[in-house]
């Protein structure tokens, strides 16, 4: 990241060192001068915004004025303060596909109402981004925001559909195909895969210069709903493709790819009643879990950006699911082998929405067994989703 600390950490020392140290404008910097309210700042914003986007991602900061085009900060005038959820509305709003922004804004201290307003952008997953309202794309060029030709988008558009190929082949290769499942001579255990993963597979985020950071302190890998667990077990070890943390108990494995694909398989399932039962409970934690851990090792590796989450369940044929607190009400059985649900969400907001996500994975997941949602696992209360422990 560019302050080499995440956003939420950024303060206006940082800002006073972009001056002090006169860091000049770049690919992936601009500084501002001004913002209001007003469609002509407005139209700007989305500009740059879409260019990021095609390019390499970076940072808008407003309420600095350079020294000329391409300048360091000459002075640290800030802007009068603004309504960030509006300014998120107004990206979300008007740029196609939807790309997800992250925002600071941080007071000037000898200016009182005055900020200092900077806007993360990243590198778009699903390139060529279209500024819906001046119906045009644009890309970052010689420090501003260009229009990009033909030529240009067709190579976007064919590098994005590329790019789907290749997360599909990527996942299918090092998971699905050449893995040894645990599944051996036990028809009654479901082969469980979560993965949380970059929309683009094909950079490497991880090499060992930071491969060690991601050996974390284990007993703090607790997440909710159940914090009491500690969610890696075992120790974390190199493996071909990161790291990855085995346990022997339900064969609970963890590991990170080199390109930021997390991949956490489990077993479910035993015979109760002469019915293969899938304790939904059991990988409804897993999944939320699994979604918390993701943000904190994205959060480690400063990485930003659309991450697609997958559930796949493995020999689901014949199976079950819990309809109600009595041990001997169950589901339709579940008609095919493979089930598969996934979702697409913004890297930083992963342990913000876990139960939102959560949630509409596992009612899908529901609908293969008939039914419509999974009341048993998932409340509303106050407007906000509860998970029932």
């Amino acid at each position: 990241m560019f302050f080499n600390k995440m956003l939420s950490e950024v303060n206006y020392e940082d800002i006073c060192k972009l001056k002090s140290q006169k860091i000049e404008e770049s690919e992936i910097l601009d500084y501002k001068k001004e913002y209001s309210e007003i469609k002509e700042h407005e139209n700007n914003l989305l500009k740059e915004v879409t260019a990021f986007s095609n390019s390499s991602g970076g940072f808008l900061i407003y309420g600095v004025q350079e020294s000329g085009k391409g300048g360091y900060p000459a002075a640290i005038d800030g802007i009068d303060d603004i309504d960030t959820d509006r300014l998120e509305q107004i990206i979300i709003s008007n740029i196609i596909p939807r790309i997800g922004v992250k925002i600071k804004s941080i007071n000037v201290p000898e200016k009182p109402g005055k900020i200092v307003l900077i806007i993360h952008i990243p590198e778009g997953q699903n390139q060529p981004y279209y500024n819906n309202r001046a119906k045009k794309f644009y890309k970052r060029y010689n420090f501003e925001a260009t229009e990009m030709d033909a030529h240009e988008i067709e190579a976007l558009y064919q590098k994005r559909f590329f790019g789907v190929g290749k997360l599909t082949k990527y996942v299918e290769d090092t998971i699905f195909s050449n893995r040894l499942l645990i599944l051996t001579d036990n028809a009654f255990l479901m082969d469980t895969h979560i993965i949380i993963t970059p929309l683009k597979v094909d950079k490497q985020i991880i090499d060992n210069s930071n491969l060690k950071e991601l050996d974390f302190d284990r007993n703090k890998m607790r997440f909710e709903p159940k914090k009491e667990d500690i969610y890696l077990e075992g120790i974390g070890r190199p493996s071909r493709y990161g790291i990855r943390w085995i346990s022997g108990y339900n064969h609970h494995n963890v590991e990170v790819h080199r390109n930021g694909l997390i991949h956490c398989m489990e077993d479910f399932g035993e015979s109760q009643d002469g019915n293969k039962l899938l304790w939904t409970r059991g990988l409804a934690i897993n999944l939320l879990q699994t979604i918390q851990f993701s943000e904190a090792v994205y959060s480690k590796l400063n990485f930003v950006g659309k991450v697609k989450i997958i559930l796949k369940v493995k020999n689901a044929a014949g199976s079950v699911i819990p309809t109600g607190y009595n041990p001997s009400s169950y589901s339709a059985k579940c008609e095919t082998d493979e089930i598969y649900i996934e979702r697409e969400w913004d890297s930083w907001r992963l342990t913000e929405d876990y139960l939102e996500i959560g949630r509409s994975i596992i009612d899908e997941f529901s609908n293969y067994y008939g039914l419509w949602f999974n009341s048993l696992l998932f409340t509303e209360e106050e407007g906000k989703f509860v998970f029932r422990k």
